[in-house]
């Protein structure tokens, strides 16, 4: 639908060229204003500031607590039988994300920084997808971590979620917030088991259910590294879920990456968990090897980890 196609007929050559140029006055107003209003009927553009809230017959996108949160809260107006899209762009970065077709408004991160943002939603039209609603953000983030302090698509908890007692619970005597890591880490690879079945069989589209995870004890690697930012996230710690490629065959991944006040962040290319402090963070690694002298000098080597994105 980003394309309007236009189908002419052939002039009459014979037809005089003043009378051409006299329907032509009246004829172009006409065509402009039905290009207007049928090239673009699903399409929002609003670059005002003021304006948080976008929304048509399609779609809703709510930027209302965006600069404060860092997230962006979308949903279909109408319960659809096709599926939906959502894609977040910010000068050449672009992520894709699923969203639910019942109405309910879902999560999506503002990772990208502060900066002009074009949000959009997409609905099936066979094989591809019509754009149905668009939107232009300036993002002033309050806090530069909060897309990673707050609830989103992929990390999703709420203040009754198990996950966050649990982590309450654990985190209570803690007296720095690298004990609090130490402890949530600890849960959730004594906790979890690998679930190869359903790493064999899960689905395009799988979202991770932190609670359920936790009730099952089990999960794949995006269940592991989604249960960690959650917990952590609850505690104000910021988390970030990354997924990417590891070696030797390079498997699509999931780990995480946290921050610590005066540290920073703790990635990927810089840490591991030994016992004593963090180096490097793989929860699914180190459940399923038991912390295996291998398997952490394999988590150890950042060559084996190429990050792909974050949320």
């Amino acid at each position: 639908m980003e394309s309007f196609y236009i189908e002419s007929k052939e002039i009459n050559k014979n037809i005089n060229f003043n009378n051409i140029i006299k329907k032509a006055k009246i004829i172009l107003p006409v065509i402009l204003i039905f290009f207007i209003i049928y090239a673009f009927p699903f399409v929002v553009l609003a670059d005002n500031q003021d304006d948080s809230i976008f929304k048509n017959d399609k779609a809703q996108i709510d930027c209302t607590n965006t600069d404060a949160t860092g997230d962006v809260k979308i949903n279909v107006v109408s319960k659809l039988d096709k599926r939906v899209k959502v894609t977040i762009e910010k000068g050449d970065t672009k992520y894709t994300y699923d969203l639910k077709n019942d109405t309910t408004a879902e999560i999506y991160p503002i990772q990208f920084g502060n900066g002009d943002y074009t949000i959009k939603v997409w609905i099936q039209a066979g094989e591809k997808y019509a754009l149905a609603l668009s939107a232009k953000y300036t993002v002033k983030l309050a806090d530069p971590n909060a897309p990673f302090l707050n609830p989103s698509q992929y990390v999703n908890f709420n203040k009754d979620s198990k996950a966050v007692k649990i982590a309450a619970d654990l985190t209570k005597n803690c007296t720095s917030d690298i004990d609090e890591v130490q402890a949530i880490y600890n849960f959730v690879i004594s906790s979890l088991v690998y679930d190869t079945q359903k790493a064999q069989t899960v689905q395009s589209g799988y979202l991770p259910s932190v609670d359920a995870i936790i009730a099952s004890g089990k999960g794949i690697c995006f269940d592991y590294a989604a249960v960690f930012a959650a917990m952590l996230r609850s505690q104000g710690i910021p988390a970030k879920l990354v997924t990417g490629y590891v070696q030797p065959n390079n498997a699509y991944h999931a780990w995480n990456e946290f921050y610590i006040k005066d540290q920073g962040w703790f990635k990927i290319n810089d840490m591991k968990f030994d016992g004593k402090q963090f180096d490097r963070v793989d929860p699914t690694f180190d459940s399923t090897s038991k912390s295996s002298k291998k398997v952490m000098q394999f988590i150890g080597d950042g060559s084996n980890y190429s990050k792909f994105l974050e949320y």
